[in-house]
């Protein structure tokens, strides 16, 4: 495909995603469902496949209704007048799933589906008043990267010509409302708005039918195509903060360089990338987001393979099937049970239908995904455009990614491939190792990941020449589905049975990606922050013969506290020994508390980790009981009534955390000491209604500022389809819809108070986020110094050919030295802090914690740093 072609096909892209495809879709819809019969499946499948007719026919109607009605209009009708019905329902209903692949916030979905009608709104006034003006403006899209700041010149013309819009939170919030209220009315066996819990937000779900149907889908609808995409085309380069990275100036304008949270923020950003101070920042993010993919078709085939046949290698795989509900209990039965059993049934229900729904979302997402990858694979080759978040981590915008899912990551390839070398094969046999972790391999010294994958050849050419007949098998293994990363090793496979059949050659060209990992980089940053060699010895980053394992070291640490609890009559300490306590147990918990988790945090995670699928197990019926479940004493608020209620776990997942969090304090105590200051050092800030500012080691100012927001009140109208009589509360629609009344208190404008417990509690992993992000961008741009042009990156793992990892790794660690030998965090956090603070409050402040005695220069011997 010529580049002018490619050009081409990468602007329609982008007019179909901004919704001006929206009229293309729904033809293409009905030409479908006139050759593939949809008109004899079921009514949910006819709604899916037809939703943007179905919903733009209800707004036409909402639109003829409100036109003659007397009173006061709402604010949704203008807006609406001017814009084609097939354009909002196309994005009315793009954004809907989007949010509830999300959890369905309401108020996120009106507040969306808002702003994006304003969007397409400007640009059409733009259009309409001065053509010459749009012309310009659209020409920036096409123009070099050095003309810069397109949104702001868009800000300017529509400012000029008076069609800057605007529009406050709740002014969206009310547009958007007025839509979503079409749809769920419209598409009412599809969408239904739940209250999850009377204490928390309205949210919009589907409904179980739709959910069955959405998981077994294999053509994804239009609507539910993200409106980011892969592109095909080398993105547009960031050189401000408002350049973007799609063709299509609408589009890039929804991008920005950073998502950050407030005017001064976005204003210090762009100073800072005037004077040149973000260079290294802008080079990095570029060179990641030039790299050129292409979609493993290999790999691609196996994962459909695997959907096909209904098997799921890992719990990140998309279930193809869901659970059924149970039958409904009789009254007798009901009526027999005590209130213990009755809470125990309505929560296993409550699991199932939750089972259910997320299965319905996974699968919808699985259809799109594929149908993505599919395109791409015709296509030859794709680049993901990629931005910041306000801490400069670097984030891909597309959902569709390489920092998903296993059976996601798999799927990409660099388009162009490097030669293996001398060393290349060795990393390949490595990497394969560590997608495989067969026998915790990953945690062995590279010669054993190299002899293990020579020990187990034969598997691994079995599994690369017949993956369908080995995703599971008699071997030692078990087949290629049991491996760790299941996608990502039978990608390895194929990769090391081609370099076999090329007489393992140094010349054989590689073109998967090979990934060097951080080992708990959140410890690793603190060790080089406070020169801790203890510490640092914990994580790899000075040279020692075996692999260090901090979370192995923290589950030796916490076992001994956990037997004294034990034999100290804690019944919630026994059950865990009893069931098993191990490092897969203190894993994420470590992982974490380097980035802010505290004990509660750490709670909420084994819930979510252990707890809640071992329920689910039993919901399923795949488990007879909850191991860690005990009965305790509720009382009921309303009665006084005292009943046994099991309690999921709580309990024991709350002493586990507790004894996690002992644990990892004992094994790094400077790490600890290292957060505490920077906490302390937050929350004087916050005493003085003060932001915690820092400039990153790399250039981005990053400014934490958590304040307190004026609110208003907005109501709109909303069919829920569970309400049949109307109350004194309620309104009934012509058709005899019944609309109940949904409260939603929009965010306006912030306040000069400030959240002090979240400035405090958020402080350090902030700040640890940072460096990770300045890492991977010094590295990046070292790297590309030395000729490297493929970059696969996810926050702490590096990513790039097996030919260039030897160099690779070497820059890694040079890029980790040079960033510390010159900068520490803490030292710019507090000369910050003592430029704005009153002098009460620098005389608050602590000292900076002493340094160890750790030489950076000893990671440059370090084998297992990243690894």
């Amino acid at each position: 495909m010529y580049l002018d072609d490619t050009r081409d096909v990468e602007f329609s892209l982008e007019d179909a995603a901004l919704s001006l495809g929206a009229e293309r879709y729904r033809e293409a819809q009905e030409r479908k469902a006139k050759r593939e019969g949809f008109e004899k499946t079921d009514a949910v499948a006819k709604l899916i496949k037809g939703a943007i007719p179905l919903v733009a026919a209800g707004l036409r109607k909402w639109m003829e209704q409100a036109a003659v009605a007397k009173g006061r209009k709402s604010v949704a009708f203008k807006p609406l007048q001017l814009l084609d019905a097939d354009l909002v329902a196309y994005v009315s209903l793009s954004r809907t799933f989007h949010h509830i692949a999300k959890g369905g916030n309401l108020q996120d979905i009106c507040e969306d589906i808002g702003n994006n009608i304003m969007v397409e709104l400007e640009g059409r006034a733009i259009m309409e008043k001065d053509k010459k003006a749009a012309k310009r403006y659209l020409a920036l899209a096409e123009g070099e990267a050095k003309e810069t700041a397109n949104a702001r010149r868009h800000g300017k013309i529509a400012e000029a010509l008076g069609v800057q819009l605007k529009w406050p939170r709740d002014r969206k919030a009310l547009t958007g409302g007025a839509v979503l209220g079409v749809l769920l009315i419209e598409l009412k066996d599809i969408f239904l708005q739940v209250s999850i819990h009377p204490d928390k937000p309205k949210v919009v779900q589907l409904t179980e039918e739709a959910a069955e149907l959405l998981n077994s889908m294999v053509d994804a609808a239009a609507w539910l195509r993200p409106l980011h995409q892969p592109m095909l085309t080398s993105p547009r380069p960031w050189v401000s903060f408002h350049t973007g990275c799609y063709e299509d100036v609408r589009l890039s304008k929804t991008v920005p360089l950073a998502k950050v949270k407030s005017s001064a923020h976005r204003q210090a950003i762009s100073k800072a990338i005037t004077e040149g101070k973000m260079d290294i920042v802008l080079e990095a993010l570029n060179a990641i987001q030039e790299t050129h993919y292409a979609i493993d078709t290999r790999v691609l085939e196996a994962v459909l393979w695997t959907r096909s046949v209904g098997a799921r290698p890992s719990p990140s795989f998309p279930a193809s099937s869901l659970p059924e509900m149970p039958p409904r209990a009789s009254d007798e039965a009901w009526a027999a049970m005590t209130k213990r059993e009755r809470i125990a049934l309505a929560r296993q229900h409550q699991n199932l239908r939750n089972i259910r729904q997320a299965a319905g979302v996974e699968g919808a997402v699985f259809a799109v995904d594929m149908d993505t990858a599919q395109f791409l694979a015709e296509q030859g080759g794709f680049y993901i455009p990629h931005n910041l978040d306000w801490r400069s981590r670097v984030y891909a915008v597309p959902y569709f990614n390489f920092q998903r899912a296993d059976h996601m990551k798999a799927l990409f390839q660099f388009a162009e491939g490097v030669p293996l070398g001398a060393n290349g094969g060795d990393w390949l046999m490595i990497h394969l190792a560590n997608c495989g972790d067969f026998g915790k391999a990953s945690k062995k010294p590279f010669a054993e990941r190299i002899a293990w994958v020579r020990e187990h050849e034969l598997e691994v050419l079995m599994y690369a020449r017949d993956p369908q007949g080995t995703f599971l098998d008699d071997s030692e293994l078990g087949g290629w589905s049991k491996a760790d990363s299941p996608f990502c090793f039978l990608q390895a496979c194929f990769e090391y049975d081609a370099w076999m059949q090329s007489g393992f050659s140094q010349d054989f060209v590689s073109h998967i990606p090979i990934a060097a990992d951080g080992s708990c980089s959140g410890l690793q940053h603190y060790s080089a922050i406070t020169r801790s060699y203890e510490e640092a010895h914990h994580v790899n980053l000075v040279p020692r013969d075996t692999v260090g394992d901090i979370y192995q070291l923290t589950a030796e640490a916490a076992l001994p506290t956990l037997k004294i609890a034990a034999d100290n009559g804690d019944v919630y300490a026994q059950r865990i020994l009893e069931v098993g306590f191990g490092r897969s147990d203190v894993k994420r918990n470590v992982m974490t508390y380097f980035y802010g988790s505290g004990k509660f945090g750490m709670r909420d995670q084994h819930m979510k980790d252990t707890m809640q699928p071992l329920a689910d197990e039993v919901a399923l019926r795949k488990r007879e009981q909850h191991p860690y479940e005990f009965d305790v004493q509720r009382t009921d608020k309303d009665t006084g009534e005292i009943s046994l209620q099991a309690d999921g776990g709580f309990n024991c997942a709350q002493v586990l955390a507790a004894h996690t969090y002992q644990a990892v304090v004992s094994v790094a105590p400077k790490a600890d000491e290292a957060a505490s200051w920077v906490q302390a050092v937050a929350a004087i800030l916050a005493h003085e209604s003060l932001s915690l500012t820092w400039t990153s080691p790399t250039g981005m100012p990053i400014i934490q500022r958590y304040s307190e927001y004026t609110s208003k009140v907005v109501n709109t109208w909303l069919y829920d389809r569970k309400v049949l009589v109307p109350t004194s509360t309620d309104k009934v629609d012509a058709a005899g819809n019944v609309l109940t009344r949904v409260t939603m208190l929009v965010r306006e404008a912030p306040t000069k108070r400030i959240n002090k417990k979240k400035m405090r509690s958020a402080s350090s992993p902030n700040v640890i986020h940072s460096m990770d992000a300045a890492h991977l961008q010094l590295s990046v741009v070292r790297a590309k110094e030395q000729g490297i042009r493929h970059f696969a990156m996810i926050h702490d793992s590096f990513g790039t050919h097996a030919g260039n990892m030897d160099l690779f790794g070497r820059v890694i660690r040079e890029a980790f030295i040079e960033m510390y030998e010159g900068y520490c965090p803490l030292q710019e956090i507090d000369r910050h802090a003592r430029s704005v603070l009153s002098d009460e409050g620098i005389e608050k402040l602590p000292p900076i914690p002493t340094k160890g005695d750790l030489e950076l220069s000893l990671i440059r011997q370090s084998l297992y740093a990243f690894a």
